[in-house]
């Protein structure tokens, strides 16, 4: 290749020594393009080839990743689930302890048991507050956990209260003495014998002759023996000052200083005394004042 002033002559010789050879002349500016355009070309198809193998090889771990997150997705879901369960089952609980409060007039617990709205976060809300899924799940727990203890606590007072009142439930008559029918109440009535308005400090239960009479609650028989107008007459002593008393009866099956228990038969109606006819002439006293039996019966 020989050089003349702006451009380059290549000389090709054929293998032939007859031949010619064969002459190129080529320009400076355009062997400079050329060599220029293939270096270039060659730097960017480096370039292009090594970034092209770094996004393969960032594709290929990616995949791993998506399936792994994929899966830890599902799970907190699962979890999610789990936790809004827990805390259905615990206000099903604080409404069951309210129930339980009221039917036994016992108060509300010492510890107030906060209520809690149930339905987690939706999906985004958590994001949207800036708080993570896993940070709110962690704080539901610690919710549950702080609810959960309150309850235990309740729970325990409950029980405490329970039993310092069983025996009192126990010794309250609290069921119809016999089957039969109300032939007369409580208070003020005309007196079938006299015609005069006088006090009834009980309530007749009008009946068969020899229908059995049960004790309304648990209790010892503190007097059983005729009493005049009342014919065979039956006394229970329940504790607390409570005591009832039965007139009329025909047959007494328990005696004086026997304990007896809510639903055990003590007795039968019958006619004797001052009567028109069977029935039971049925008392409550409460520290020596008579108290309507209707109050307490509850079945």
């Amino acid at each position: 290749m020989a050089k003349s002033g702006d451009s380059y002559t290549v000389v090709v010789f054929s293998g032939s020594n007859t031949s010619e050879p064969r002459r190129f002349s080529l320009k400076k500016g355009f062997l400079k393009f050329f060599l220029g355009a293939t270096i270039s070309f060659f730097v960017v198809f480096v370039v292009i080839s090594v970034q092209f193998y770094q996004v393969a090889q960032q594709v290929k771990d990616l995949g791993p990743l998506r399936k792994e997150n994929k899966a830890q997705k599902i799970q907190i879901q699962g979890f999610s689930g789990t936790i809004e369960d827990l805390k259905s089952q615990v206000l099903r609980l604080v409404e069951f302890d309210r129930k339980l409060r009221v039917m036994t007039d016992i108060g509300p617990p010492k510890g107030s048991i906060n209520s809690f709205g149930v339905g987690g976060s939706e999906d985004g809300s958590a994001a949207q507050s800036g708080i993570s899924m896993e940070d709110s799940m962690r704080r539901e727990l610690e919710l549950l956990q702080s609810r959960v203890i309150e309850q235990e606590k309740s729970y325990q007072e409950l029980e405490e209260v329970v039993q310092d009142r069983q025996s009192l439930w126990a010794s309250t008559p609290s069921i119809w003495p016999t089957s039969g029918w109300l032939s007369s109440t409580f208070g003020k009535r005309i007196s079938p014998f006299s015609g005069r308005l006088q006090n009834h400090n009980g309530i007749d239960i009008a009946a068969r002759p020899g229908t059995p009479i049960v004790a309304p609650a648990s209790g010892v028989v503190s007097y059983s023996r005729f009493n005049g107008g009342f014919g065979r007459f039956l006394k229970i002593d329940h504790g607390y000052g409570i005591k009832t008393h039965y007139g009329h009866l025909s047959k007494i099956s328990v005696k004086v200083g026997q304990q007896v228990k809510r639903g055990e038969v003590i007795a039968y109606v019958g006619n004797t005394g001052l009567s028109t006819g069977p029935h039971l002439h049925y008392e409550v006293s409460v520290n020596k004042v008579t108290i309507d039996p209707m109050r307490y019966i509850l079945n």
